[in-house]
């Protein structure tokens, strides 16, 4: 489990670079704030829905290294789909809100930020273990 959170740590560290470079393009470019602030908020939106799955993911597997130790069968545990889903739908409802200020399909591309960044990282994590 140190792999996974050196990991989430990457994606974190890229994750902040992102919403830097988001918000630099906000403050220079007028024209296309709408765009910037929906990319921040759906990237905001999908790193929050990442910490939290790690997090869940994290008890679900102490649950289970408690019940194999203990040699009993692990009540049933979820991890916590409809409160990710929450928090994308009120990225969208406020994209939806102020459509002057934030664009909704940006909003909906930043969605995808942390499970891109955690596939890319993954590669190339993999390509330098190779080598």
């Amino acid at each position: 489990m140190d792999d996974f959170a050196a990991h989430l740590k990457k994606v974190q560290n890229v994750f902040l670079f992102f919403l830097s470079f988001c918000l630099v393009s906000w403050a220079i470019f007028e024209d296309f704030r709408p765009y910037s602030a929906g990319l921040m908020l759906g990237a905001i939106a999908s790193m929050i829905n990442a910490r939290y799955l790690a997090w869940k993911i994290l008890k679900l597997s102490e649950k289970v290294i408690k019940a194999s130790l203990e040699q009993q069968v692990p009540r049933k545990s979820s991890i916590g789909f409809l409160t990710r889903a929450a928090i994308a739908g009120l990225a969208g409802l406020i994209a939806v809100r102020y459509p002057e200020h934030i664009a909704l399909p940006t909003t909906i591309a930043g969605y995808f930020f942390a499970q891109l960044a955690t596939l890319v990282l993954g590669i190339l994590s993999i390509k330098r273990s190779k080598k």
